[in-house]
Parts: structure tokens; C-alpha cells; sequence
């Protein structure tokens, strides 16, 4: 695509600011339900199907059961895959179902094994790999992650987030989603039983953690609800939620209580999964063959040494020290109109600049949108929400939510200063996480577009934070580049101590003092930054993932010389979707070839 055209994308872009609070799903989870968000049952099960199951296709059939029984297990997802289905929440996770699944999966694992290895380089390849690490990471989940057993706040997406799928989802009436979230509400009691006879000595930190999650979880029942019900005129209705969400309120008050007098004074479970566990992990995240957990912590340790070694280069140019020159840029006054404004304009600037360099391919008509974040999400900051419609595979419509950093206040921005929230809206917004999001809807296969999505693709979005900075974004003003050393050494932080943690490397307090001393956080951002890497281990694979593409970049420019192209790469990179690092380089070289016009084996290293 030409510069010009990229230019004229960036004028006709759409950014609409809604002050309304929304959830996305919740804190990331290795669940496997995550594939519910993805496909609905309609787009399944539908007579007119562009690529339908063919008899002579047994990884299309294998795969579309695996997504079928994703949904079937997770009806509170299914809800935001288009299909308001009225089956129970509660018995989705009782102990009988929950093993009667990890049965299923044992043999489903099986069968995919069974099938010949003959299928050729390419997108069918493509698909058994992700369909393959799909699988692995649900065992994992259910094998040793056990978040119903271990985590209190895995229930709060059956609580909150199904019913706040149903109130925004896109079909229906506004009557006919108040009901849907009626009856969701009615459903709270039941699932809260459940996670009493489930959760079993979790660890304390996690327990605390659900503690906050219930407490947002009562507010957005009593301030969000009501005020997402307005659009249904009918009294009755009307009604029936506000008894539904009386329900719900006293079950979560009682369960608030539970936490806090019965299980959080027995909680003394161990947080850490051990190494090889955190091995598995990664191996499942970046879909690649891992060094020992030993050698993985020398890999942390070194990215976060080689960052702060960043940071420490460019202080110069801004202050006296790194703690005063991080202080200036946390010290920027806030302008009137609150937090949606602010994000509304670092798009607009990240945009432009991308409209006018040789960056990435932007797609014909990008639609990001911004709005407030629901309070139950509890995750300040810039998040992404699901790209468009399921049922619309080239849909390029999304959500940045905004959710006030911890701290800011008194009318200081404090993480939300200019230079790093255009690096945050980079990551999850263009050129990041939304940019793979389009590339994923773009793919020509529906099971590869589904599994492709079960990657959050944080490693995506870190690595484009730097590499905007290397083509230039902010050069005359040395702030940017302190911000983005500064992210880039907080993400890396929060890798190690992520994997520090669930390996037992490190205690909590050891993870802390590292994230005090080495990332240079104030301590209240050292202890949320310990909390989110206990309560999420999946984390510990993105910064490694951005290396890998850091890597990989490196390597095409030395292999292709002066014909290499930062945009060719980049292209190439999402041609790929949102593939796993590992699956990403496999296919890189030839999707490298057929942009350059190279042989692909030749370009093969």
C-alpha cells in the first residue's frame, strides 16, 4: 500500500468516544473456554457454509468438535460468540463436569494423534499446530491450573461477565437481552454454591485478589446494571431484572463475606506450579520447544538487565537520574474531559504517524472506538476488546476500554502522561494487538481464525511499542524514548517475575524487591505488578514472545540485506494471524519469499 493511500486511511479513520463503563472478559486465564469468544454455534452448525466439513476432512471435523464442546462448556462465552443460549452456568463447573472434561480431552488428544502426518506445508499444517497446542494449554489448565479450585475470581466471569454479555450483545431486542440477563442473574446463587464445594486451599494472594474482584463485582450489579437496562420499555421486565439482580447482589454480598471470614484465613496453598509445569506452560504459549526453567530465568533475567541497560542510555537525555527523569514524566497535569479524550488523541497521533511511514499495512477501513472501562475488570490501563462481530470474519470494528491507572488523581495523568499512553495505544490499538485482530479476521479458514484467536498476542503488542520507536515515532523528543524503555523494562519485569513465581524461584517479598530495585516501580506499582504476575502465569510468555520476533526481525534484515523491509516483515508477520511465536517463524521465510518475489528456498534459513 502506498503512502498516500496509508495517509488517506488515517484521514477517513472513524474514532468515536463513548463515556459508558463495559467489561471485556475478564483477567486472562488459560481457559479453554477462551475459544467460545470466537465462533458461534450458528457459524457452525449453519447449511450455508463457505467452507464447509467435508467427509474426506478429518481435521475439520476433529476441529469443529473441539471448538462445538468449547462452547457447549462455556455457555456464559457462548453469549458473546452471538448465541444467547439459556443452559446453566453452574453445572459447567462442578466437580463432575470438570472431570468428566478433562476425560474428553485426554481422548480428544488422542484421536488428533491418530491422524496422518501427510498434509502438506502450509495452512492445514498451519491448523493441526494451533489445533494441537489448543488442546495442550486446556489440559494444562485442567491438569494443574485448576483456576475453579485454586482462584476465587474464576467465577467472576460467570457472574459478571455473562451478564454483561448479554446486555451488550448486538442482536436481539433491548427487552429480549434484559431477559437473557435475567436469567443469567437468577443463575449467581448457584454458581457461587458451586465455588464453595470447588475451591480448594487456594493460595492467599489469589483469595485477596477475588476479594477486590467481588467487591467491583457489587458495583457494577448496583450502578452499571440499572443503567444498562434503560433501553427496554417494559415495566415487567423492568422489574424481573432488578428482583434478578436483588438475587444476585445478596448472593455476592453473602459470598463477599465467605471469602473473607471462612476461606481467606485457610488459604495457604502454594502459588507456584513448579518448573516443569511453567515449562509445559510456555511450551503451549509460544508453541515451541523451551530451555529448562534454569536456563529460562538466565533468558528473563538477561532482557531485563539488556532494558534497563536501555533506560539507563537515554536518561541523560531527559534528567539528572533515572528516578527524576521517570518522576517528570509521571508529573504531567490531566486536561479536562477525563480519560476517553486523552486515548481518543494518542490514537489520532499514533495513526498519523503510521499513515505517513513505511511501518505496517493498515487495513482499508479501521474502526477503533473508546469507551470506559467496567469497574469489575480491574485492570487500569488500555485493554482491547473482541474485535467485531464472529459471525463477520472481515469486521475491523473494536473497543479500546480506558481504565484509570491506580494513583492518578489530583489532576496528575501518572502512567497515562503523553509518552506512554501513545506506546500503550500502540500495543493494544495500531499498530498492535487490534492490527492482529484484523489479520486473524482476514484468514481464509474459520478453524484457523478460531484458533488463532485463543492467543492474546501480548508478545505482538510489545514488540510493536519498539518498533515504532526504531521507525521513528517521537524522535526530537527524548521523553519517548525514556517512556518506552521504561514499559519495555516494567513488561520484562513482570515476565521473571511471573515465571520467578510459579517456578519458585523467587518469594513473593524476593519479586517485589527485583521489580523495586532492577525495574525501578515505586512500590505500590512493585506490589500490584507481583499481584497480577501470581494471578496470571501465562504472562511470563509474552516478553519472551516479543524477543522472539525482536530475533527474528534481526535475522530477516542480515539474511535479505539491503532488499529487507521493515513493512515487508512486519506484513509477513500478520499474514501469519496471530500465530504463536513459534508456529510465526516456521512460516516467516516463505511469506518473506512471496512478498520479496525471492525463492522460498532460498529465503528458507
Amino acid at each position: 500500500m502506498s503512502a498516500g493511500r496509508d495517509r488517506a486511511h488515517a484521514s477517513t479513520h472513524r474514532i468515536r468516544c463513548e463515556r459508558r463503563r463495559w467489561t471485556p472478559r475478564g483477567r486472562c486465564v488459560l481457559v479453554p473456554v477462551a475459544l467460545a469468544l470466537l465462533l458461534a454455534p450458528s457459524a457452525l452448525l449453519g447449511a450455508a457454509r463457505a467452507d464447509a466439513v467435508k467427509a474426506d476432512a478429518p481435521l475439520q471435523v476433529l476441529g469443529e468438535e473441539f471448538v462445538a464442546r468449547s462452547l457447549n462448556r462455556a455457555p456464559h462465552v457462548a453469549t458473546r460468540s452471538g448465541d444467547p443460549s439459556s443452559l446453566p452456568l453452574a453445572s459447567t463447573v462442578t466437580a463432575a463436569a470438570r472431570a468428566g472434561e478433562l476425560a474428553w480431552l485426554r481422548t480428544f488428544r488422542e484421536r488428533l494423534a491418530a491422524l496422518p502426518r501427510d498434509a502438506p506445508a502450509g495452512e492445514r499444517a498451519t491448523e493441526r499446530a494451533l489445533l494441537e497446542a489448543a488442546v495442550e494449554r486446556d489440559l494444562m489448565e485442567a491438569e494443574v491450573l485448576r483456576p475453579f479450585e485454586r482462584d476465587p475470581s474464576a467465577y467472576v466471569a460467570l457472574v459478571a461477565g455473562s451478564v454483561d454479555a448479554a446486555l451488550q450483545h448486538s442482536g436481539g431486542s433491548p427487552c429480549s437481552r434484559l431477559e437473557h440477563a435475567a436469567r443469567r442473574l437468577v443463575e449467581v446463587p448457584e454458581v457461587l454454591r458451586a465455588a464453595r464445594l470447588n475451591l480448594k486451599d487456594p493460595p492467599r494472594v489469589l483469595t485477596g485478589l477475588a476479594i477486590e474482584r467481588f467487591a467491583e463485582v457489587l458495583r457494577f450489579y448496583r450502578e452499571d446494571v440499572p443503567r444498562l437496562t434503560a433501553g427496554c420499555r417494559s415495566a415487567r421486565m423492568q422489574a424481573d431484572v432488578a428482583q434478578a439482580d436483588t438475587i444476585a447482589v445478596r448472593a455476592v454480598e453473602g459470598f463477599l463475606r465467605y471469602l473473607e471470614d471462612d476461606l481467606l484465613p485457610v488459604s495457604s496453598g502454594a502459588l507456584a506450579i513448579g518448573p516443569d509445569a511453567c515449562r509445559r506452560l510456555l511450551r503451549g504459549e509460544l508453541v515451541a520447544e523451551v530451555a529448562p526453567v534454569e536456563t529460562l530465568l538466565a533468558e528473563a533475567t538477561r532482557i531485563v538487565e539488556a532494558r534497563r541497560a536501555e533506560l539507563d542510555a537515554v536518561v541523560p537525555l531527559v534528567g539528572p537520574d533515572a528516578r527524576t527523569a521517570l518522576d517528570s514524566l509521571a508529573a504531567e497535569r490531566a486536561e479536562d474531559g477525563g480519560w476517553v479524550p486523552l486515548v481518543a488523541r494518542a490514537l489520532e497521533r499514533v495513526e498519523e504517524f503510521l499513515g505517513g511511514h513505511h511501518v505496517v499495512t493498515l487495513p482499508s477501513r479501521p474502526s477503533l472506538q473508546i469507551r470506559d472501562m467496567r469497574s469489575f475488570r480491574n485492570s487500569p490501563g488500555i485493554t482491547l476488546s473482541d474485535v467485531g462481530d464472529p459471525g463477520e470474519p472481515r469486521a475491523t470494528s473494536a473497543w479500546l476500554e480506558v481504565g484509570a491507572p491506580e494513583g492518578a488523581g489530583n489532576g496528575r495523568l501518572g502512567r497515562f502522561n503523553r509518552w506512554e499512553l501513545d506506546l500503550a495505544v500502540a500495543h493494544e490499538g495500531l499498530p498492535g494487538r487490534y492490527l492482529r485482530a484484523v489479520a486473524v479476521r482476514g484468514a481464509r479458514s474459520r478453524l484457523g481464525r478460531t484458533l488463532q484467536r485463543t492467543w492474546p498476542g501480548g508478545d505482538w503488542g510489545q514488540y510493536c511499542e519498539w518498533m515504532l520507536l526504531e521507525a521513528g515515532y517521537g524522535d526530537g523528543d527524548p521523553r519517548y524514548r525514556l517512556a518506552g524503555a521504561a514499559r519495555a523494562l516494567r513488561l520484562a519485569g513482570r515476565a521473571l517475575a511471573s515465571l520467578a513465581l510459579h517456578s519458585g524461584a523467587m518469594s513473593p517479598e524476593d519479586v517485589r524487591r527485583m521489580l523495586e530495585d532492577r525495574c525501578l516501580l515505586a512500590p505500590a506499582d512493585a506490589d500490584r505488578e507481583t499481584r497480577w504476575a501470581a494471578a496470571d502465569p501465562a504472562i511470563m510468555s509474552y516478553t519472551f514472545g516479543a524477543q522472539r520476533l525482536r530475533e527474528l526481525q534481526d535475522e530477516a534484515r542480515r539474511r535479505l540485506g539491503p532488499r529487507f523491509r521493515v513493512q515487508a516483515f512486519n506484513d509477513a508477520v500478520l499474514r501469519c494471524g496471530a500465530s504463536p511465536p513459534g508456529i510465526v517463524q516456521d512460516r516467516l521465510w516463505r511469506e518473506l519469499a512471496d512478498a520479496t518475489g525471492d525463492d522460498p528456498i532460498g529465503a528458507k534459513p
